[in-house]
């Protein structure tokens, strides 16, 4: 069985499957570690999710010196700290607060995740912007052939586009996601 170290580095050059590996020998553990903080097993799979996404955003960060598994917990406590303290203050806020959990591998999550709040995002776009991003991105049509689609010009498709674009990475940004455009 290949040792932590060597999955985090072989996931950092590019192999999706390792981090795959390290949730899999993880996740029960970090999961009943989560579930004696929280005493809810639907709060303690969320956190389990949200743990190890931080921990794949953070993942550069880790220094190669420590424990993985050490690392790991120290973002479960910060996560599941984190999500106590908020549920105390929305408890006075908000009567009722409903969390969900995803389940499979960890890069289905992510994308899934991801693509959810794209789509979330482009909703809050003007109608000619978000059409301009999605057959410019999601149908993959060139500026000429999104004018003709669009039924104006090459500029004008731009302008939106690029408006869009702008106004998706900030939304994004707020929520911890990159877009590329």
């Amino acid at each position: 069985m290949e040792d932590d170290i060597g999955l985090v580095e072989r996931y950092i050059a590019g192999e999706t499957d390792a981090i795959e590996e390290l949730v899999m020998r993880y996740q029960k553990q970090i999961y009943a570690f989560i579930y004696r903080m929280t005493k809810d097993m639907e709060e303690s799979k969320d956190l389990t999710q949200k743990t190890f996404l931080n921990a794949v955003k953070g993942i550069r960060d880790f220094r190669k010196t420590a424990s993985f598994k050490t690392w790991l917990y120290q973002i479960a406590v910060n996560t599941s700290l984190n999500h106590i303290k908020r549920d105390k203050r929305e408890e006075v806020e908000f009567e009722d607060s409903v969390a969900s959990s995803q389940s499979g591998a960890l890069t289905s999550i992510l994308e899934n995740e991801k693509r959810e709040q794209v789509r979330k995002s482009l909703d809050t776009l003007p109608e000619r912007q978000k059409l301009a991003v999605i057959l410019r991105v999601y149908e993959s049509l060139s500026c000429a052939e999104t004018a003709r689609a669009m039924g104006c010009s090459e500029g004008t498709v731009k302008a939106h586009y690029h408006s869009g674009v702008k106004k998706l990475k900030e939304v994004l940004k707020e929520k911890d996601y990159e877009f590329s455009s």
